[in-house]
């Protein structure tokens, strides 16, 4: 997101709850005025009270020797992610609704690191952030979750609308119930009904939408306006941002190395724009390296952006480019927290791709059971199908050329199984029926795992076993 002339700031002066200027203001990211807390942002719509942008900057006060302290000191009394209060848009602790999010591990993937080194001779090292591992609801939405429940319930407000394809409004109605905030979500008709189902059984309202993505939002939109209640501010609200970005937080309190790519499966955008966020802020600190390239994948059966973002490429990025991006109406992914088929981000993101010397990438949807399999056999982990798309990222960036000797690798594991039991099944290879012990076999594992990684050279490095399949070979 581009920051705003020093000639461009100004300030409107609202009292507000008084304590909102003393930790942090919203900086309009278009205009450059300054807005003195949430409370004057929801009055606005969520818009600036100047210029009617969506896009705004939290911007804290918070004193740098005391933001160097979050990363060395035993945690303040809350939990998980809330140890950044400091930096996080909260002034009260007692608003602060949790389950402990965000205090996940993040593993070394050997694994990854060998097949690097001895199929393209690669030396990197390679680390999965293992959002899957969130207390709540087991995605990296659930630091979403317990940001706008603080922000709201800090805020006074009592009702809440949010369009979503499935992961967003399971972690808000889980965190909203707990703020005791009404929550009304729009969904996709083609969204897994347990998705459904794990929002109403909080009590709270949902409501599946007949169309795809688009029609979602456009009718959670006009339920907000006709109901005067605040609407989910999409992929550029400053509290998902702020949630985001204590991703980054954690590398730089974990790791003894900053990572130089990062990975992640794409639908909106929000992980980059808040990493590359938090890197503005803690940058001038000297507590991070540079931004990391951004390598964001998405599925081959919706992938706007990975399709716009190539065509720009093979032009040389004429002027103009990050303009020119296609739309798809009911795009026939089966993964649908991933089916965004208009991307209404592109502009701001793929700009920002390129400043960070990324890859916006396709990944082939039919080769997700394949990278869920490889990860339960070699790190007992149960990924999603989102997650087997990002983590298929991977894979196609070694092909292309984006990653590189001496690269540090964070992937983004943003959700695990239990946020999709139906794609448990998909992993799975069933063994012949037996009717007695005579039918059944002695097997080897070491034969299991080569099999796995030959399909993965097979199917997803060269092509070849999913191009027989799509001519019915």
């Amino acid at each position: 997101m581009r920051a705003p002339q020093p000639s461009q700031k100004r300030k409107i002066t609202r009292t507000g709850t008084g304590s909102a200027a003393k930790k942090f203001i919203l900086r309009c990211v278009l205009c450059g005025v300054e807005i003195d807390g949430f409370a004057r942002w929801f009055a606005s719509e969520q818009r600036c009270p100047e210029c009617g942008s969506d896009q705004a900057d939290v911007v804290y006060r918070t004193a740098a020797p005391k933001i160097r302290n979050l990363f060395n000191q035993p945690p303040n009394g809350l939990p998980g992610m809330w140890r950044y209060f400091d930096i996080l848009p909260v002034n009260d602790r007692k608003n602060v609704v949790t389950a402990g999010e965000g205090l996940v591990p993040i593993d070394r993937w050997e694994f990854l690191e060998d097949y690097a080194r001895k199929r393209f001779k690669i030396r990197c090292r390679v680390y999965a952030h293992r959002q899957d591992d969130n207390y709540a609801t087991g995605t990296f939405k659930d630091l979403s979750g317990s940001i706008v429940a603080s922000v709201l319930k800090e805020n006074g407000i009592k009702n809440f609308v949010a369009s979503s394809t499935g992961n967003t409004a399971v972690a808000y109605a889980r965190y909203l119930t707990a703020a005791g905030i009404s929550f009304y979500a729009f969904i996709p008709q083609k969204t897994s009904i347990m998705q459904a189902a794990e929002v109403g059984c909080f009590g709270q309202n949902v409501f599946r939408v007949k169309g795809d993505y688009t029609l979602t939002k456009e009718m959670a939109m006009a339920f907000a306006r006709k109901n005067k209640m605040p609407l989910a501010g999409g992929n550029f609200d400053p509290m998902r941002i702020e949630a985001k970005k204590t991703m980054m937080l954690e590398w730089l309190r974990l790791l003894d190395e900053f990572p130089t790519v990062y990975i992640q499966a794409l639908s909106g955008g929000t992980g980059p724009m808040a990493i590359a966020k938090g890197c503005r802020d803690l940058a001038p600190l000297g507590l991070c390296g540079p931004m990391p390239r951004f390598i964001l994948s998405q599925s081959s059966r919706c992938a706007p952006m990975a399709a716009a973002w190539k065509e720009a490429k093979k032009k040389g990025f004429p002027e103009g480019w990050e303009k020119t991006y296609p739309i798809y109406r009911n795009p026939q992914t089966r993964i649908a927290t991933l089916a965004a088929g208009f991307p209404k981000t592109y502009p701001v993101l793929a700009p920002l791709v390129r400043e960070s010397g990324g890859e916006i990438l396709a990944f082939d949807e039919d080769a997700t059971p394949l990278i869920a399999r490889l990860v339960a056999f070699e790190r007992s982990v149960r990924i999603g199908p989102a997650a087997a798309i990002g983590l298929g990222g991977f894979f196609e960036a070694l092909k292309s050329g984006a990653i590189c000797d001496g690269d540090r690798v964070m992937i983004n594991i943003g959700e695990g199984i239990r946020r999709a039991p139906e794609f448990l099944v998909t992993m799975f290879k069933e063994k012949a029926e037996v009717a007695s012990v005579e039918d059944c076999r002695l097997s080897d594992r070491r034969g299991y795992r080569a099999d796995v990684w030959n399909e993965l050279e097979n199917t997803v490095m060269n092509g070849k076993k999913a191009a027989d399949d799509r001519r019915g070979r």
